[in-house]
């Protein structure tokens, strides 16, 4: 049996610097990742190395034409004779701004990978990624996926985790946010969504209203397929040191929905 746990999710956000500035203003610590080839990224972190992730595309001449032929479908053409986990990672340029996917870790992805095919899954071939941050480290890892979209994408560091995830004062938000508490998805399947993360561990699944939650991974995950975040893939549950429950702006999260609760 693999150890998994919730790792992060992503908003997607038009550019990076305003993305920061958006997130700071409502009360997060952002720390600046890095950059992949085609992509840079910002982390708002939590002490247990949980994180939210800000993705943009990099400013280029080729930005504009990246989402332009995305728009029309040629990015996801492409995708779909991809046989790797770019099947998955291609469709993202496309995407509108905002709450876009989200990521389980584990410690061994073979055996992730057994679980899966062991519900007759189809899987996307694995690959190797890393990212230089701006400090010169760079942190590796390998991402993993089924060939399903309602199901999270995997990763597993090949470097340390505090590479890819520093903790220390950038976990300290002035908001008063200290971590994941439930982030709701949006799927088309809830309860073989719950099933099939069901398969890495011992756990019952919960059906009620026609949502489905799976627990023990830090934070809860409940899947649903009638009563969708109003935008985006996910909407996110924050534990927070205040009492009253607050929505942040979804003019700064990108129509992201954000709860604090206590």
């Amino acid at each position: 049996m693999t150890q998994l746990s919730f790792d992060h999710a992503v908003i997607l956000v038009p550019d990076l610097k305003n993305a920061v500035s958006q997130f700071s203003k409502l009360g997060f610590v952002v720390t600046l990742s890095g950059e992949h080839e085609h992509t840079c990224n910002a982390l708002i972190i939590f002490n247990d190395q949980t994180y939210i992730e800000l993705l943009a595309l990099k400013k280029s001449w080729s930005r504009p034409l990246l989402r332009a032929v995305a728009k029309i479908g040629v990015i996801d053409h492409i995708a779909r004779r991809k046989s790797d986990v770019s099947w998955r990672l291609m469709r993202w340029i496309g995407c509108s701004y905002g709450a876009l996917d989200w990521c389980i870790r584990v410690d061994d992805m073979q055996t992730a990978r057994a679980c899966y095919q062991a519900n007759d899954l189809p899987l996307l071939e694995d690959i190797n990624y890393q990212r230089l941050r701006p400090d010169g480290k760079v942190a590796r890892w390998l991402l993993g996926s089924a060939k399903d979209l309602d199901l999270p994408f995997l990763i597993k560091d090949q470097t340390p985790i505090d590479i890819r995830i520093p903790l220390g004062k950038n976990t300290e938000h002035p908001n008063g946010a200290s971590g994941f508490k439930r982030i709701h998805v949006t799927v088309k399947d809830a309860t073989n969504v719950a099933n099939c993360l069901n398969a890495f561990f011992d756990s019952q699944t919960m059906e009620k209203d026609s949502m489905t939650s799976v627990s023990k991974l830090k934070a809860q995950i409940v899947c649903s397929d009638k009563t969708p975040a109003k935008l985006g893939k996910f909407s996110l549950e924050l534990e927070y040191s205040g009492k009253a429950t607050k929505l942040l702006d979804v003019q700064r999260t990108y129509g992201t929905q954000i709860w604090l609760t206590s």
